[in-house]
């Protein structure tokens, strides 16, 4: 690692620490022991499957979105599963750059159109959750800190929104910006960032057309309200208050919290914002707040981790051979090379 991103992952582990500090000050262990034991495992069994339609939806998103490069909705499926594992796993959000480069290696789409794509998920995803947290605050009547966390969400989402029609529609002086940048890098770079320049260019322009702009934003919202359809589940088999309006202002906050930069699987960051919706607007004790995020978290984390890593082996990959460049291709590896899963 760079000696940037190890200071990002340091800043990052401080903060989950934090996070985790703050989250158990106002909270016994028995008191969320209390709380766990009380609800019904059995709800987790529909929640789990309930996340893992929502992710099958996020899939048609980026088939969408890579029109240009058909690839089968099985290998983006798995491609996501994997990539949500190493974002789980390791730090700096290395599962995005490992999307991009497992699908150049499996299926020959240039990095720069897959990067390009990821970031206009990204852009999706918090305009949908900005969509649900303006929802939950309406339907829960809440105030406060919420209004003014949605409304720098939706700040922020305008300006990135803007930016990205904006580098789709016309192009060229975004290109021109983006091969001065590149200019600036030794000689040897420059022809691969040119092309990784154009190729990101050219994976923004299905998002100039109405329509996918319109098809896209709406698998985003249905894929958002899919997981907050989890997070109700659950809270029905753990007894926490709130119904409808805690579970998409639940869902939109914590997930909105994962911006700040923390250890890997968001740990801390997710959970803090989560329990401070649930005891701040609606009243749940901080046993049942802290009990349901710590739920919630591992039903979001151990499913997917479990999926990846046997998509990994089945890929015959290992997640420090998804930190190395491959050439594009579509080749699938040897039959019968094994490589150790870490």
């Amino acid at each position: 690692m760079t000696r940037g991103s190890l200071v990002k992952a340091a800043v990052g582990f401080g903060l989950s620490v934090g996070a985790v500090f703050l989250l158990l000050r106002v909270v016994s262990l028995q008191e969320i022991g209390a709380s766990l034991s009380t609800g019904q495992p059995l709800f987790l069994l529909p929640a789990v499957a309930l996340y893992f339609v929502g992710t099958y939806v996020r899939s048609l998103r980026w088939r969408t979105l890579l029109a240009k490069h058909p690839v089968a909705i099985g290998l983006l499926f798995r491609t996501l599963v994997i990539g949500l594992t190493v974002n789980d796993l390791l730090p700096g959000r290395l599962g995005e750059i490992a999307r991009a480069f497992l699908l150049a290696r499996r299926a020959s789409v240039p990095v720069g159109a897959s990067l390009a794509s990821i970031v206009v998920e990204r852009v999706l995803d918090g305009i949908a959750l900005t969509a649900l947290l303006a929802l939950g605050i309406v339907l829960a009547g809440a105030g406060g800190w919420l209004l003014f966390s949605a409304a720098f969400s939706v700040a922020l989402f305008t300006v990135a929104t803007g930016g990205l029609l904006w580098a789709a529609v016309m192009p060229r002086i975004p290109r021109k910006m983006g091969y001065a940048i590149v200019g600036l890098t030794p000689d040897r770079f420059r022809a691969h960032g040119r092309s990784l320049v154009d190729g990101i260019l050219d994976g923004l322009t299905p998002i100039a057309n109405p329509r996918t702009a319109a098809t896209v934003l709406a698998l985003s919202l249905l894929a958002w309200l899919i997981e907050s359809s989890m997070y109700a589940v659950v809270m029905l088999g753990f007894h926490v208050p709130g119904g409808l309006a805690a579970s998409l202002l639940g869902t939109a906050f914590a997930n909105l919290a994962t911006l700040i930069p923390s250890s890997p699987g968001y740990v801390g960051t997710f959970d803090l914002a989560l329990q401070r919706v649930l005891t701040d607007v609606f009243s749940a004790t901080p046993g049942e707040a802290t009990g349901y995020t710590i739920m919630i978290h591992l039903t979001l984390l151990v499913p997917v981790v479990v999926a990846g890593l046997i998509f990994l082996w089945r890929e015959n990959l290992s997640l420090s051979d998804l930190g190395r460049r491959h050439e594009p291709t579509a080749e699938r590896p040897v039959a019968g090379r094994q490589r150790p899963l870490l």
